[in-house]
């Protein structure tokens, strides 16, 4: 009876080391394929003296495009300067960015936040914001716009959109909360 308990044993033992070194190596596998994948998505984000913290994001109304849908054509883009081309939707970003320290902090928009995911292959550039020409924060100041993007609405099987904020060499990923799908424009569709 003995020998058949020290056998149990020995199977038990070598049962636990192999399934240990199996969660090992899943664990070591799951750190590796994070780490290519790149920084994580958070909501706030730190680099070159400034803080961005990106808030909710939104489908912009184009109101003042509003046509009437009755006669079923679709107003051509020279006749909506700066609206969105073909089905894309304007989307704006909330964007909070803060200067805590003590020296003056130069930005650029335009060259430090693209929008990722969604179905984009490629990182967009921003259509406008309203920071306006503001291209610098003093020290303890901190200011609030939107940034906007035009882009497709996603799908369900889309990855989620992320705004990235390259900065002195490092590429932070913030995520984008968005509450819904866009209105739909309606252009004499039947």
């Amino acid at each position: 009876m003995a020998v058949r308990s020290s056998s149990f044993m020995v199977h038990a033992l070598s049962f636990l080391v192999v399934l240990l070194a199996a969660a090992g190596a899943v664990a070591g596998l799951f750190m590796r394929t994070g780490s290519a994948a790149g920084p994580a998505v958070s909501d706030t984000a730190a680099v070159g003296g400034l803080v961005a913290t990106a808030g909710e994001a939104d489908w912009a109304s184009l109101t003042s495009h509003h046509m009437d849908t009755g006669d079923g054509y679709q107003m051509p883009a020279q006749m909506m300067p700066g609206a969105p081309e073909g089905d894309n939707q304007r989307l704006g970003i909330t964007l909070h960015l803060t200067n805590a320290g003590s020296e003056v902090r130069r930005f650029d928009l335009a060259n430090e936040f693209t929008l990722a995911g969604g179905g984009t292959t490629t990182a967009l550039t921003p259509h406008s914001d309203t920071f306006g020409a503001l291209s610098r924060l003093n020290p303890d100041s901190a200011v609030n716009g939107v940034v906007y993007f035009d882009t497709q609405a996603p799908r369900p099987d889309d990855p989620p959109f992320e705004l990235l904020w390259r900065r002195d060499g490092t590429t932070h990923r913030l995520l984008v909360r968005l509450p819904g799908a866009p209105a739909q424009h309606e252009h004499g569709a039947s």
